[in-house]
């Protein structure tokens, strides 16, 4: 049979196509995050090799010589096909990402006019943007939140306007005080009464930090996670 000269994110594509599945339905199936899928289909990443494998071992209609090679049909004989992959790009927005590397020159600029297009975007699904004001990404530190929340998690947060500050408790935060970026949880706030913010890790031994409320430049609150890396 003839080889093709398709990339591996075209034969990705014929691959869902012919299963007739969405791409929710492929990122729940292999327990992975859709976004993922949809930077492979649109040539923005390469499948790994983790990622392959979990596809034939998902879906064993699929036939490894197409999926590997380009050759021969996409699914076996019996395979099946009612629909096609929805890849539409009007599924996923780009929102600004702040990266760990750029941690530090983010604390150091941010106030002085800090411009969130000059950064990367990540590419995030509608779903979870929905109804959210001036969205950011932003990229885990350290281990101080996990299991939840563990290094290279990526976040989706929004900013706490500055008179909302003393009203935030209850949830996980990203928080600006001095030079230091943390991600951390509001269990009780005493910004009103005290003038002081504590914030907790979830793993036991990142400890407490208690922040006066005139050394905080910035809060956001923690509104879904984009995606994890597996420990």
């Amino acid at each position: 049979m003839k080889e093709t000269d398709n990339s591996i994110q075209d034969r990705l594509k014929q691959v869902f196509d012919a299963l007739g599945i969405t791409i929710y339905q492929i990122a729940k199936d292999l327990d992975e995050n859709s976004s993922k899928f949809y930077n492979i289909l649109s040539g923005r990443a390469k499948p790994s090799y983790d990622t392959i494998i979990g596809i034939l071992n998902h879906y064993p209609q699929v036939r490894s010589d197409f999926l590997l090679r380009g050759e021969g049909p996409v699914l076996a004989d019996g395979g099946y096909s009612n629909a096609y992959v929805s890849m539409d790009e009007t599924d996923y927005v780009e929102v600004p990402f702040v990266p760990v590397k750029f941690h530090a020159s983010f604390v150091e600029s941010y106030g002085e006019g800090y411009r969130f297009e000059d950064l990367d975007s990540c590419t995030v699904s509608k779903d979870l943007v929905s109804n959210l004001k001036e969205p950011v990404v932003l990229e885990v530190s350290g281990n101080s939140m996990s299991p939840q929340l563990v290094h290279g998690a990526r976040i989706l947060a929004v900013p706490v306007d500055t008179g909302d500050w003393i009203y935030q408790s209850g949830g996980v935060f990203a928080v600006i005080y001095r030079d230091f970026f943390v991600v951390k949880r509001i269990r009780e706030n005493d910004l009103l009464t005290k003038h002081y913010l504590t914030l907790h890790s979830d793993n036991p031994m990142g400890g407490s930090v208690t922040v006066p409320s005139n050394e905080i430049r910035g809060i956001w609150r923690v509104a879904n996670i984009v995606s994890a890396p597996v420990e």
